[in-house]
């Protein structure tokens, strides 16, 4: 992960805001912060690092197929097919100034840091929004003369960790649960199930994939499972013989 980013000399923080609007759709905003934010935004990243990293860089690779702990130390590729939003996530600039989108916090489904090293690449820290009203403890953050500040006050709460990092290459996952809600997962596997099914048909001609498309079409683990085979460039070696 390091020589990806340098966590040692980062030049710059922002921090954005993901909203819901009609439908499934989501608008990001960037909110102004002040020099107290940026430090905290960093803190809550040191703090992700030192939880997600495993021992001896032995990464995991994230698996759709997979049920996860609530803490995990996965890795993914940004390319795969399924790191879609996530991508176009990392990929995203010039994002609308917003200074009063907190003050409706329920809006809000997730939030991100936007990191800049001084080779100018960029880290996204992502956390999906979950602490608001009624927090008493941590971080709180609130608009103040259209700038967001740091005060101790029941608005806005900047969680400890990030659920997931991402850089140009990667997708560094700490949260399974709360990586997968922000990344659509489940919606990506759901959307091309039937799809992928028909499609290992092709590569595994003795087995008749036609009511099994229709089965993953319906059930989301399936659907998982489906896409996670239909991403191996094994299948063609499965042979009828190896089942006699």
């Amino acid at each position: 992960m390091r020589d990806e980013f340098d966590f040692g000399h980062i030049q710059s923080v922002e921090f954005c805001v993901s909203v819901a609007t009609s439908g499934d759709a989501n608008i990001n905003y960037l909110v102004p912060i002040d020099q107290s934010v940026q430090v905290a935004l960093k803190q809550v990243l040191s703090t992700t690092l030192a939880a997600i990293k495993p021992d001896q860089d032995d990464w995991a690779l994230y698996e759709l197929s997979e049920k996860y702990a609530s803490k995990e130390s996965l890795r993914a590729d940004v390319t795969a097919a399924e790191m879609a939003a996530v991508r176009a996530l990392h990929e995203e600039e010039g994002w609308e100034i917003n200074a009063r989108i907190l003050n409706d916090p329920k809006k809000i489904t997730y939030y991100f840091g936007v990191f800049r090293d001084s080779q100018g690449r960029k880290l996204l820290g992502v956390r999906q929004a979950t602490q608001f009203k009624g927090a008493f403890r941590g971080h709180f953050l609130s608009v103040i003369d259209d700038t967001l500040k740091m005060v101790q006050d029941h608005v806005f709460k900047l969680d400890n960790e990030f659920d997931f990092l991402i850089t140009a290459q990667h997708v560094y996952i700490l949260h399974p649960a709360g990586f997968e809600r922000v990344a659509q997962i489940e919606e990506y596997a759901s959307a091309r199930a039937q799809e992928m099914t028909l499609e290992l048909a092709e590569e595994v001609k003795f087995l008749d994939f036609g009511g099994l498309a229709d089965y993953v079409g319906k059930h989301k683990r399936a659907a998982r499972l489906a896409a996670t085979l239909h991403a191996r460039d094994d299948m063609a070696t499965i042979k009828r013989a190896m089942f006699l």
